[in-house]
């Protein structure tokens, strides 16, 4: 993620937090300070490529984090 986030010229947690937005899922995000506005719309004008998806879904599938909410289906065939 560090690698992308460097490339991308954004904060780590934008390239997270765009990840999730592709994926389909809406994220809420807490803004108590005001530049927490402009993470924000970095991370929700961030369009990573198919590869960077396939790469952090590969990380998050060997660190074993499960996106999913328990009340959801798996969708991957």
């Amino acid at each position: 993620m560090a690698a992308l986030a460097e490339q991308y010229h954004v904060a780590v947690a934008d390239i997270a937090t765009a990840w999730v937005i592709q994926k389909g899922t809406t994220p809420i995000i807490g803004v108590t300070k005001q530049h927490y506005i402009a993470d924000t719309k970095r991370a929700i004008s961030l369009t990573l490529t198919v590869n960077d998806m396939h790469d952090l879904e590969s990380l998050a599938d060997q660190a074993r984090v499960d996106t999913r909410a328990s009340w959801e289906q798996n969708m991957k065939q």
